[in-house]
């Protein structure tokens, strides 16, 4: 699979903003504490990372199903939403 380069995400500048106020905070906690506080993110992020690894193969076997697609708009027109 090709690597495309994705412009930033609007709200870049304030997530930066943000990342370095929780550094800063993490500066002020005891070193155990930080560990503590490090460990907590990496779970989240393999978390997350196995979300969207996850609906990568939903998106897929979607996409693999057979049939013809339906506009969004005719689905909820349908659907009455």
């Amino acid at each position: 699979m090709q690597h495309l380069d994705r412009p930033r995400p609007r709200c870049y500048h304030r997530c930066m903003i943000a990342v370095e106020e929780a550094l800063v905070k993490l500066r002020s906690l005891s070193a155990d504490r930080s560990q503590r506080v490090l460990a907590m993110i990496e779970d989240l992020a393999e978390l997350q990372a196995l979300e969207d690894k996850r609906d990568v193969e939903d998106a897929r076997a979607a996409l693999a199903e057979p049939g013809e697609d339906i506009p969004l708009e005719q689905l909820a027109k349908e659907l009455e939403i």
